[in-house]
């Protein structure tokens, strides 16, 4: 009996200095325990936003193809926006600008969609295809490494401007064709196809574009022609322009596509996204088409950046993401260059501005009767027209309006802005000089004509 509590007070007594030599040098002080309600053991950070710049998605003869992702914040899988670059196919870079609609559209990683910028082969390294088939080449391999950058393969939208217009649209029509997933280009266990396509003025007809660029005296090769290695009307033949012309390859079989397009765009009229919108719409395709006043050509233009842009954009993606995405064509409130006057009757105002054109050290005669029945306005008057070779502008409306100089070039059919003005181009040995009153000014087009004034555009050597 004394022997069994001598070895149960034993075993008590080793049981608190185990217990004193365990627990009291670590244990921290009373105020740093954390209550156990505070303490999740299963709680994870998701993951944050990336931006990864200059990814190889391809390697082509000449040159590594690459591409920059900006992934928001979220596991994801996030919807991915594929924009590809404009620049004629011969110039132009992946990189966005910080206002572009499709940074807005990212929000600094806070954003529901991540976005692609692509590179391609550039029309001095190599010819069409070699476009179409870069960009379907980055659509495989985004699919391929969609995991590792938490993207969803099923809902991949292309977006292009000017050239990369062109190249989305391409997409649309070939979606699901393989003619252009080049085997060389890599990723082909992946499908190219995207879910939806956005247009943003892109070239679409390679006919009726290169009649428009050759009626503005535009130097020869144009972008078209050096994009496809020929000469229109010449060696080019109907197979190979037709294979480049997305308004020609309208099947049915396109997915969604927003197309936009500015009223003002004097490099690839508002025309080329009609055809687009008439082909889509005789074959049943399901589209948006939106004009907008006053709007030109270039994606880094102020009005290409707006919420009104932004918003349709976005609008029209999630449409696409939930499945409500049916057709729908917006047009535009009517520009004044399309405002007919039926006579000198009832005006609100009446001004007379001078022009001056002068191309090297000769003046240029400015035709009388511009903007006097044409076609748009037959046996009437557009809001700014000349009746002499005096260069005297008669500005007229029956509302109060700003009519700019780009109105009268748009309804003269000269294409005017910073880079040119008409076949005289912008290089390393000329420039182009705007003057008021003797002032210089940068307004170029959107210079408010004024009673009186006198207006200078000097084309000359620098």
């Amino acid at each position: 009996m004394v022997l069994v509590v001598i070895i149960l007070l034993f075993s008590t007594l080793s049981g608190c200095l185990e217990s004193a030599v365990d627990n009291d040098p670590i244990d921290p002080p009373e105020d740093d325990v954390l209550p156990p309600s505070d303490i999740d053991n299963n709680t994870t950070i998701p993951p944050q936003a990336e931006i990864f710049y200059d990814v190889v998605y391809a390697n082509a003869s000449t040159s590594d193809l690459l591409l920059d992702l900006y992934i928001p914040n979220g596991e994801g899988p996030h919807p991915l926006l594929v924009n590809i670059h404009g620049g004629g196919w011969a110039a132009g870079d992946k990189a966005l600008h910080p206002e572009s609609a499709a940074m807005q559209l990212y929000d600094s990683g806070n954003g529901t969609w991540a976005v692609a910028s692509i590179n391609y082969r550039l029309t001095n390294e190599a010819v069409w295809p070699a476009q179409i088939e870069d960009t379907k080449a980055s659509i495989r391999w985004l699919k391929e490494n969609a995991e590792t950058y938490r993207i969803d393969s099923q809902m991949i939208v292309a977006s292009g401007s000017s050239a990369g217009g062109h190249l989305s649209a391409m997409m649309a029509v070939t979606n699901g064709d393989t003619i252009y997933d080049n085997s060389s280009l890599g990723s082909m266990n992946y499908s190219s196809e995207v879910n939806a396509v956005v247009d943003w003025f892109g070239v679409t007809n390679f006919y009726t574009i290169s009649d428009y660029i050759e009626s503005q005296n535009v130097s020869k090769p144009s972008p078209m022609e050096s994009l496809l290695a020929c000469s229109m009307g010449t060696d080019c033949t109907d197979e190979l322009v037709i294979s480049a012309s997305p308004a020609l390859l309208v099947n049915g079989s396109e997915p969604p596509m927003l197309l936009m397009h500015g009223v003002n765009d004097t490099s690839v009229p508002p025309s080329q996204s009609q055809e687009l919108a008439d082909a889509l719409s005789s074959n049943n395709s399901i589209f948006w088409h939106h004009e907008f006043a006053d709007a030109e050509h270039g994606i880094g233009n102020p009005e290409w950046k707006t919420s009104e842009v932004v918003d349709l954009l976005s609008d029209f993606l999630e449409a696409v993401r939930d499945g409500t995405i049916s057709s729908h064509e917006i047009q535009p409130e009517p520009s004044l260059a399309t405002e007919c006057l039926n006579g000198h009757s009832n005006l609100a105002m009446h001004i007379h501005p001078s022009l001056v054109i002068q191309i090297e050290n000769t003046t240029y005669t400015i035709a009388a009767d511009i903007g006097i029945d044409t076609d748009a306005c037959p046996s009437a008057m557009h809001v700014a027209h000349t009746h002499s070779t005096s260069g005297k502008i008669h500005v007229e409306t029956h509302e109060p309006a700003n009519v700019t100089l780009g109105v009268f070039t748009e309804i003269w059919g000269i294409i005017f802005d910073e880079t040119q003005f008409g076949p005289y181009q912008v290089n390393e040995t000329h420039e182009l000089v705007m003057m008021v009153d003797g002032v210089i000014s940068e307004d170029w087009g959107d210079h408010v004509f004024s009673d009186g004034e006198s207006i200078l555009i000097h084309y000359r050597e620098r």
